[in-house]
Order: C-alpha cells, then sequence, then structure tokens
C-alpha cells in the first residue's frame, strides 16, 4: 500500500508552530524535562506540565511529546495534536506514533486513516516499536484503526522486524532511564548546593546585623557616656 500521502493543512500546522519556537529564551530544557519527570513521579501533574512546557518551549522533542501526551491524557486533544505535530515533523517517533492514533481515532482533528497509516508507518520506520506491531497486525488482519488492506507479505516482513526492535527498545528504555536518573539526581544536586548556599547568606547577614547593633549600641555609648556617680564628701 502506497502511503506517501499530501498532509495539506497538517504540513503549513507543523511550519508554523515550529516557526513559534524562534523567539524562545535561552534555558535547560533537559533540567527543566527531569523537574517534570520528577513532579510525575510525585503526581503533581500541574507541576509537571509546567516544566514539560518550559523544555517543549525550547524544542526539546521528548518534552514536546510528554507534554501532548499529558493534555491528551487530560482531553485537551488539540493543544495536545499540535505537539505531536511540532514533534513528529523533526523526527520523533513517538510523537508520529501518538499522531497517528490522534488521526486514526480522531482526536482533536479530522479523522484520517490514510494519515494514520503515515505517520504510524513513519514511526514503524524509525524503530517505534509499538508502531511496528500496528503496521504488523493491520497487514495481517486488515484492522487495527488504519486502514491497512491484508497483505500477509508486508505482514511478514514486519513480524520479522519485531524481535530485534524488542531487544533495541529494552536497551533505550534502560538508557534513558540511567540519563534521566542522573538528570534528577543534579537537579537534586544543585537544589541542595542553593539551599547550602541560601542558609549561609542568611546566617551572615544575620551576623553582620547583630554586629551592626552591637557597633550602634557602642556609638551610642561614645555620643553620650553615663555620669558616673561622685563619691559622698564626709566632713
Amino acid at each position: 500500500m502506497e502511503m506517501s500521502i499530501s498532509l495539506g493543512r497538517s504540513y503549513l500546522v507543523g511550519i508554523v508552530l515550529m516557526a513559534c519556537l524562534s523567539q524562545v529564551a535561552v534555558a535547560d530544557p533537559e533540567e527543566d524535562f527531569a523537574l517534570a519527570e520528577s513532579a510525575m513521579d510525585e503526581q503533581d501533574l500541574h507541576e509537571a506540565a509546567i516544566n514539560y512546557r518550559r523544555a517543549a518551549e525550547q524544542n526539546y522533542l521528548p518534552a514536546q511529546t510528554a507534554l501532548g501526551e499529558l493534555l491528551r491524557i487530560s482531553q485537551d486533544s488539540e493543544r495536545a495534536f499540535g505537539w505531536f505535530l511540532m514533534a513528529a515533523y523533526q523526527g520523533d517517533a513517538a510523537a508520529a506514533y501518538d499522531l497517528g492514533q490522534m488521526y486514526a481515532n480522531g482526536e482533536g482533528v479530522e479523522k484520517n486513516l490514510a494519515k494514520a497509516a503515515y505517520w504510524t508507518k513513519h514511526a514503524a520506520e524509525k524503530n517505534h516499536l509499538a508502531a511496528a506491531k500496528a503496521m504488523a497486525v493491520g497487514y495481517r488482519t486488515g484492522k487495527g484503526g488504519l486502514g491497512l488492506v491484508k497483505d500477509p507479505e508486508q505482514a511478514k516482513i514486519w513480524e520479522a522486524r519485531l524481535p530485534g526492535m524488542e531487544q533495541a527498545a529494552k536497551k533505550e528504555m534502560m538508557e534513558k532511564y540511567a540519563a534521566l536518573q542522573a538528570a534528577k539526581l543534579a537537579v537534586r544536586k544543585a537544589a541542595f548546593k542553593a539551599e547550602v548556599a541560601r542558609r549561609k547568606a542568611a546566617k551572615e547577614a544575620e551576623e553582620k546585623a547583630a554586629m551592626k547593633k552591637v557597633d550602634d549600641a557602642d556609638e551610642l555609648n561614645a555620643k553620650n557616656p553615663v555620669e558616673k556617680s561622685q563619691p559622698v564628701q564626709t566632713k
């Protein structure tokens, strides 16, 4: 099945969304992403969304996809679609798969099985495991929501790729987990260092204020010496 399709309006939307990133302030998206993931671990979705967005607006693709997934869970389908589209056009396989799912289900966009199949295949060709499985099922059964016609030969091709992709996915997941844990540790270390510096500065300020009080008291005494009582003269 030929999946080279005209993306039309979606392409223009993607270009416009990417253009919006040109005015984003420079910061550290990986740190923001780590903060967002920590917030997700604590089930603080509001804080997670804030930090995902900070990283996403700096064109950090994992954050764009994660933000899209969070918005999708929150039933904000149109904005989720926008973030998936932005990341997918820049080559993020996970975003391409999610975009395919949204086209297949008509979430945040008009249902379009041709585009659903296009983006799912795009993700599968980038070794996205779920996308590859969807392609295999679609070609094997003619079902799966992508509008694919049964094609046993194509099904075999995708099925043959699955074992190697599963191993690669496990390895990638472990590497991402290790990198994320390292980023979270770096964030905690930075926070601890900042807290130590804050407490040190506060202590120094307190000591300085105390010394100033002593100096002010000494200066006041110097200006207004206390008269010593004179000894009583006896006859």
